[in-house]
């Protein structure tokens, strides 16, 4: 498996990398909730649970984001979030309803292309995420758009329903690689507690190089919910490129605490 380096970082080195969301939808909530990871950050390097940086990449989902059709709004937004964390890496995402994401009115939709070239133009953001099930035009276009400014593009896939078998998951991996994602993440939800290991699984042999389609990428495998918290942890250590913690409200099921999540990782 591979790496890439974005600005000053290393994805898929082998060191677990830490993802907190940011959730809110007024600029106040964002920058509060922004505010509130840096200082719980700090609090857990002081208190001597990671001696690493606790949080290395912030996401900020813009899919709660109520001022999310104006790209001023949008740019001076991203732009605080960026001083407030100048030495982490800042995600952008857009979750769509099928995937997961916030109930949003038809415009942010229908808008979602002009969405992605303001955020990458305002030349705040170092991952973008765009979702595989976009379409493959959307996708091979805004990841070329995002490689030329040097941003990093998480090709992504999620499923709130099921785990898909595991060689269907290696195909969509496949075809992530092929369509110009940098970081290739897949969440999936298990019924059972075998689901989740198939994860794992799947995660060790991607390092291992033990797939019929060799991938080249960092990957995230993550299995949701109370079920896969193995995969948050352990998962990363068996070579999945980063993972997610939470400072205070979860963007998915089966988040852990930042605090945990830390002292999981030691």
């Amino acid at each position: 498996m591979g790496k890439i380096t974005i600005k000053n970082m290393t994805l898929g080195d082998g060191i677990p990398k830490i993802c907190v969301p940011i959730i809110g939808r007024t600029d106040a909530e964002v920058l509060e909730q922004s505010e509130a990871i840096a200082k719980e950050a700090e609090r857990l390097i002081r208190s001597g649970v990671r001696t690493a940086p606790c949080v290395d990449i912030v996401e900020f989902r813009a899919d709660y984001y109520d001022n999310i059709c104006n790209q001023k709004i949008l740019t001076d937004l991203l732009k605080t979030l960026k001083e407030q964390h100048p030495d982490r890496l800042l995600l952008f995402t857009f979750r769509t309803e099928e995937e997961g994401g916030e109930l949003r009115h038809d415009r942010a939709g229908s808008m979602l292309d002009d969405i992605f070239a303001w955020a990458m133009v305002s030349g705040y953001i170092d991952l973008l995420d765009v979702e595989l099930l976009s379409g493959n035009y959307r996708v091979v276009r805004t990841a070329t758009k995002a490689r030329d400014l040097g941003i990093g593009v998480v090709l992504s896939y999620h499923n709130f329903e099921e785990t898909p078998h595991t060689k269907d998951l290696e195909e969509m991996l496949w075809d992530m690689e092929q369509l110009g994602g940098d970081i290739l993440k897949i969440a999936v939800t298990p019924k059972t507690q075998f689901d989740a290991e198939r994860i794992l699984e799947l995660t060790e042999q991607i390092q291992k190089e033990k797939i019929r389609q060799q991938i080249s990428k960092p990957v995230v495998l993550i299995s949701m919910t109370k079920l896969g918290e193995k995969t948050r942890t352990q998962g990363a250590k068996l070579g999945s490129a980063f993972t997610f913690g939470v400072v205070g409200g979860a963007s998915a099921p089966g988040q852990i605490p930042l605090e945990d999540l830390a002292a999981a990782l030691r």
